[in-house]
């Protein structure tokens, strides 16, 4: 039913109670900005894809989520004829939010379909890791950091057009050449996780 509404209405994989955790850091705030929800154009995997995910393994950005738990929603529809072009990762609200690889955070900020979200380039600066309907970010979070894979980035929410708790999450293969990053093509990850979700020893609390 729940994976039913999300195909309807916005943005599926296990869901798994966890503990209480402490207050999430609220975001920032200010005014939701009209920037789209991630890219909805997509390109097929190429062999530099393939090269990158084997030399730098994905984890799934979702405390406590194996690769087997990440939906197949990639090619999904959603309301006014978008396709989805990412992957739904369905928690209970404030899961802990990880850094899939390392990089750097490019933007914390709001839009209307993603809520609160948070865009974070790679090491390499090819892909652009998009992270949308949190709760909140993690305590200390600032554009410009370097984070390490497992990293605390923050807290799965409802924020934006999500009709229930969940992670969306995309990644767009970086043209350097354009400043509309956030529109970068997709590509489909989901046979690159390898690594279940789980927050670095340093950031456990």
């Amino acid at each position: 039913m729940l994976v039913a509404l999300i195909a309807m209405v916005g943005c599926g994989a296990s869901i798994r109670p966890l503990p209480p955790l402490s207050a999430p850091a609220p975001a920032p705030a200010t005014a939701p900005e009209s920037y789209p929800s991630g890219g909805t154009a997509s390109v097929p995997v190429d062999g530099a894809d393939i090269s990158y995910f084997d030399a730098n393994p994905l984890m799934v950005p979702v405390e406590g989520v194996k690769p087997s738990g990440v939906s197949d929603s990639f090619n999904d529809r959603r309301d006014n004829g978008r396709t989805h072009r990412a992957s739904d990762i369905l928690v209970p609200k404030g899961t802990r939010v990880v850094a899939a690889e390392s990089g750097t955070i490019m933007r914390l900020s709001r839009n209307a379909l993603g809520g609160i979200t948070i865009y974070m380039m790679d090491e390499s600066g090819r892909f652009i890791f998009y992270y949308a309907h949190l709760e909140g970010y993690a305590d200390g979070l600032v554009a410009k950091e370097h984070v390490v894979q497992g990293d605390l980035l923050g807290y799965v929410g409802m924020t934006g057009n999500a009709p229930v708790p969940h992670l969306h999450f995309q990644v767009m293969r970086r043209d350097p050449d354009r400043r509309d990053y956030w529109n970068s093509p997709a590509i489909d990850v989901k046979t690159f996780f390898t690594i279940p979700g789980k927050v670095r020893a340093t950031d456990e609390q």
